[in-house]
């Protein structure tokens, strides 16, 4: 029977979160999950990769509602994926790796629930999902799920889930995001490791999981709302909700007569008519509290703003000096035009 895991890719899209893709492996536990784990993090936080996910989040927060109902009774849907690229990495990740390692996996709806790939309730899903209907929940191995959110390319999330009972040594808490370290300690005996007798290699393995953040409770709940969702433990809390649009704050503020010249300053400098944006941008140069201003105003009018040369060099020049970056409220922006911006 193996034992069987799925991996989920979940980001916030349009104010809640979205499930993106969803496969099953049918071997996945232990220190494996966690090197695939690690693995697919390294991927879809990859520079390299930063376009085609910002293209695909944009893509995304195109769909209407209708796209995101579940319908099994649409064969044809059942085996749609709507998200390539974010398939791809997923897949590559959970699947393989230079060091040798390869397991085939199956690629699951993308609006699958987070428990469906064990017992599907009748419900027809995919091959597997078919298979384990036969079984009851407690007849079948269960190894967990990984979660990952890319809600900010540059900074994907992870956590590990236990919702029925995993096959382990050890028992944890049901229903709550767990850490890399929480997942292995129900596998393995951890707390008499080190250096000398660490024969596996995971001392250098966790650490390797120390600058990855930690999805919250309240982002699964948001994805799958039925789910009965526990709190954290103080020791898995270690990471907030991403912000929407790239970490700015756009709540409205009364604003002194400063701000109010600098909203009229943008308006002029935004205009699509404006000829003279060079002159004008000379005189920023004093002006401190420009860049934060111009960013903010700029993904505030994201989703609307025309892609141009002018655009392109102002947002640049907001994001200079910003390690994360998040362009999907860039929606009308193609590749190319995402491409020359982190150029």
């Amino acid at each position: 029977m193996g034992q069987r895991h799925q991996l989920f890719v979940i980001a916030r899209i349009n104010g809640r979160y979205r499930q993106l893709a969803a496969i099953h492996h049918q071997w996945l536990y232990g220190h494996t999950a966690l090197r695939r784990c690690r693995d697919t993090l390294n991927i879809f936080g990859n520079k390299t990769n930063r376009i085609p996910l910002q293209q695909e989040l944009i893509a995304a927060s195109q769909k209407d509602d209708d796209f995101w109902l579940a319908a099994h009774d649409d064969r044809h849907k059942n085996e749609h994926v709507p998200f390539p690229f974010i398939m791809t990495f997923l897949v590559t990740g959970a699947s393989f790796n230079l060091d040798g390692y390869y397991h085939n996996v199956l690629v699951e709806p993308f609006y699958m629930a987070y428990d469906e790939g064990y017992n599907n309730n009748g419900k027809s899903f995919s091959y597997v999902s078919n298979i384990l209907s036969s079984f009851s929940s407690t007849d079948i191995p269960c190894a967990g799920i990984t979660v990952f959110d890319i809600t900010e390319p540059s900074n994907p999330r992870y956590c590990f889930v236990d919702f029925m009972g995993m096959e382990s040594e050890r028992g944890v808490d049901l229903n709550t995001p767990l850490s890399a370290r929480t997942y292995l300690e129900a596998y393995y005996e951890l707390q008499d490791l080190n250096d000398s007798n660490d024969e596996v290699g995971f001392l250098p393995l966790i650490e390797s999981f120390k600058s990855k953040s930690l999805i919250t409770k309240e982002a699964l709940a948001e994805t799958w709302p039925d789910g009965a969702w526990e709190h954290q433990s103080p020791t898995d809390v270690d990471s907030t909700d991403p912000p929407e649009l790239g970490g700015l704050d756009i709540a409205e503020k009364p604003k002194s007569l400063r701000n109010q010249a600098m909203d009229q300053f943008l308006d002029l400098l935004l205009d699509p008519s404006e000829q003279d944006v060079h002159t004008l941008m000379a005189e920023t140069d004093h002006l401190n509290d420009f860049v934060p201003n111009l960013r903010r105003r700029l993904y505030i009018q994201g989703p609307t703003l025309e892609p141009s040369a002018t655009n392109i060099g102002l947002l640049q020049k907001a994001l200079e000096g910003v390690a994360t970056v998040d362009l999907s409220p860039f929606k009308l922006w193609s590749a190319e035009h995402l491409s020359a911006v982190l150029s």
